[in-house]
């Protein structure tokens, strides 16, 4: 799976509806500029969040059917700023990734009334939080993918109700420094950090300045 695929089914609920209503599209165009980086079309400039752009780097198509279906709106970012990109949920490639998500089994449609949900099916959505836990836990050695998506979580204010097995081990401020300290040299959870800042973003700066 891409990682803005284990994403979306991280943030939605049981019940097909978002964990992060307000900044869903937040943390699906970061893990979406991630997986075109892992590609090789877009670069991100290596200098402080504030001034780092979105630099695409290659054109052509990756081969994957859901990162192809946004490959013009990449093209649209270049030299654009990383925060002002991911603030604005670009790229947003979640009509993608709910279609193939249940073309692969992975979400399935349930009508309900006005409205069509996407659930989560399976045990896949299950796996990535236990594996998660475990990063956290130091348990498994974390990749860039699970920095990112924790990092995710941290800033959404999810990681603790998310991730039971570890706020078990870790109080509130340890949990919290456990997490900035995996994930606070990656430039797109600083840019989730800044985009979200004033909401969720302000919580998680106190507790880890309390952590501190």
């Amino acid at each position: 799976m891409l990682t803005v695929e284990k994403a979306h089914l991280l943030l939605t609920r049981e019940d097909g509806l978002s964990e992060s209503p307000s900044h869903h599209r937040v943390a699906l165009a970061a893990a979406a500029l991630a997986d075109h980086r892992s590609a090789g079309i877009v670069t991100l400039e290596d200098v402080p969040v504030d001034r780092a752009r979105v630099l695409v780097t290659a054109a052509g198509t990756t081969g994957d059917p859901v990162l192809d279906s946004s490959l013009a709106q990449v093209d649209a970012l270049a030299g654009r700023p990383l925060v002002s990109t991911v603030a604005a949920g670009k790229p947003d490639l979640r009509k993608a990734v709910v279609a193939h998500l249940t073309e692969t089994g992975r979400l399935t449609e349930r009508k309900a009334f006005l409205a069509t949900r996407h659930v989560p099916r399976g045990t896949e959505r299950a796996e990535l939080l236990a594996h998660l836990t475990a990063v956290v836990l130091d348990e498994a050695e974390p990749s860039d993918e699970d920095v990112l998506l924790l990092g995710v979580l941290q800033h959404l204010n999810l990681a603790r109700r998310l991730l039971p097995g570890a706020h078990e081990r870790y109080d509130r401020r340890e949990m919290v420094r456990r997490i900035e300290a995996l994930t606070r040299e990656d430039l797109l959870v600083q840019a989730v950090r800044r985009a979200v800042g004033g909401t969720c973003g302000t919580v998680t700066a106190a507790a880890a300045g309390s952590a501190a």
